[in-house]
C-alpha cells in the first residue's frame, strides 16, 4: 500500500525503490551512448521505458498507480515536448524524459526536470565555451535565454509559426553522418540529471520536501 501511495506522490519520492532509479539510469546512459555516436535517442530503448512505466505503476498501485504514473509521464515530458514543437528540440529527448517520469510519478518529476535543466545549462556553456572561446558563453547565458522566451510567448500566442517563411518552418538538416554546427547531444545531461535527482529524492524527499 506505501508502494501506491508513493506512485501516486501522497509520500515523499524518497520511497521510490532504489531499483527503479538504477533501471532509469541504465537507460540514460544507453540513450547518451547512442546520442553521442548517432545523433539519435531509439525508439526501442524510450517506447519500452514508457510503457514499462505505465505497466509499473498500474500493478503496484492499480488505477491510482496508473494515474500517478500518466501524471508524471506528463510533468517530465511537458518542457521538453514543448521545446520540439516551438525550437526544435530533439523527440528523443522529450520521449525519454516521458519514460523516466512515468516510472517515478509527478513530484519526483517536478525535481527530475530541474536536474536535468541544470545539467544541461552547464553542458551548454561547456559546449560553447570549447568551440567558440570563453566569449561566447554569454551568448547561452542571455542572448539564448532571452530568445528562448520570446519563443515561448510567441508559441502560447499562437504567432511563433504564423510569424516564420514557409521555408523557415522546417530545421535545416546536417549532411549525412555529419552534426550540425550549434548541435550537442542532451541525453549526458539528462543521464547526470537523472542521477543527481536520484539523490535528492533518496537523501532529501525531493525540492519540494527539501
Amino acid at each position: 500500500m506505501m508502494l501506491a501511495q508513493g506512485l501516486a506522490n501522497e509520500v515523499s519520492p524518497a520511497l521510490l525503490p532504489w531499483w527503479v532509479w538504477l533501471i532509469l539510469a541504465l537507460a540514460c546512459a544507453v540513450a547518451s551512448v547512442t546520442d553521442l555516436r548517432r545523433m539519435v535517442i531509439p525508439n526501442w530503448l524510450t517506447f519500452p521505458l514508457i510503457a514499462g512505466g505505465l505497466a509499473y505503476g498500474a500493478i503496484a498501485g492499480g488505477w491510482l498507480g496508473l494515474g500517478g504514473a500518466a501524471l508524471g509521464l506528463g510533468v517530465a515530458g511537458a518542457v521538453f515536448i514543448f521545446n520540439y514543437l516551438t525550437t526544435g528540440g530533439g523527440a528523443g529527448d522529450a520521449k525519454l524524459m516521458m519514460g523516466l517520469g512515468a516510472w517515478i510519478g509527478w513530484e519526483a518529476s517536478l525535481t527530475l526536470v530541474l536536474c536535468v535543466t541544470v545539467c544541461g545549462l552547464f553542458a551548454a556553456i561547456y559546449a560553447t565555451a570549447r568551440r567558440g572561446g570563453v566569449k561566447d558563453v554569454p551568448y547561452v547565458l542571455f542572448i539564448g535565454g532571452f530568445s528562448a522566451m520570446r519563443n515561448y510567448r510567441k508559441a502560447v500566442t499562437g504567432r511563433l509559426l504564423s510569424e516564420l517563411p514557409d521555408d523557415a518552418k522546417a530545421l535545416p538538416e546536417a549532411p549525412a553522418g555529419e552534426r550540425p554546427l550549434h548541435w550537442y547531444p542532451y541525453a549526458p545531461s539528462i543521464f547526470l540529471g537523472t542521477l543527481l535527482a536520484w539523490w535528492v529524492c533518496a537523501s532529501r524527499g525531493g525540492f519540494l520536501r527539501w
